[in-house]
């Protein structure tokens, strides 16, 4: 994370940016369910693949059904029993893989085993590299690669994300990547994206706080 020059507003932003950053993965689940619906709409799937998908939505429902009161232990005791389940899938091709994978990985995701969660991004980026979900599976990439501290690694993925036009948190990866750039000591190339970013996107939330990035890196003496 980069330092900001205002305590208060420090604290704020980096709440902000790691609220938005956890939210979006643990969700994944939800957007899994949420997307099926559309490709299964949109494809063309044999029987094998209907039965596999299947499979994995009762993983889901095994995993989320009346959770919400449950204590942590037995949470944790579905989450790995979902990841025991869905691996039965995760070498298979096409949209059955993939699904596979991202349950996967955000569930590994959940348990802090970023190294696990980071091979099952890649995997999920791998088997559905002409989808819409591959910008998805390479800004999660990115978070597991801060979590454990490889900076180069987390822009790079990050910037495979924010170059997808089309990836709905395209505005947030934009953001992710130039806070990376800034905190690898690249103000000239953060400072890029952060205009970018609040030309292109002036009414979003992600723009007003590069905004606030442009600032303080001018206070600071870092950009001109």
């Amino acid at each position: 994370m980069a330092n900001y020059e205002e305590e208060t507003a420090s604290t704020k932003l980096a709440a902000f940016i790691e609220k938005n950053k956890k939210f979006f993965i643990a969700a994944i689940v939800i957007i899994i369910c949420a997307v099926i619906g559309y490709i299964i709409a949109a494809s063309v799937m044999n029987k094998a693949t209907a039965k596999n998908l299947q499979a994995l939505d009762e993983i889901v429902f095994e995993l989320t059904d009346k959770s919400s009161d449950l204590e942590e232990a037995e949470v944790e005791t579905r989450r790995q029993t979902a990841i025991e389940k869905a691996s039965a899938y995760v070498k298979k091709g096409g949209i059955t893989g993939a699904r596979a994978n991202m349950l996967c990985a955000d569930l590994t995701y959940q348990q802090k085993k970023y190294s696990e969660s980071a091979e099952y991004w890649k995997e999920t980026a791998k088997k559905a590299k002409k989808s819409y979900l591959a910008p998805i599976a390479y800004f999660n990439l990115a978070a597991c690669n801060e979590e454990l501290g490889q900076t180069d690694e987390a822009a790079a993925n990050y910037k495979i994300a924010a170059d997808s036009k089309d990836f709905v948190m395209r505005e947030h990866a934009m953001f992710s990547y130039a806070r990376v750039m800034e905190t690898k000591g690249d103000y000239t190339e953060a400072s890029a994206v952060y205009t970018e970013l609040n030309d292109k996107y002036s009414d979003s939330e992600w723009a007003n706080l590069a905004k606030s990035r442009l600032i303080a890196l001018k206070n600071d003496g870092k950009i001109q």
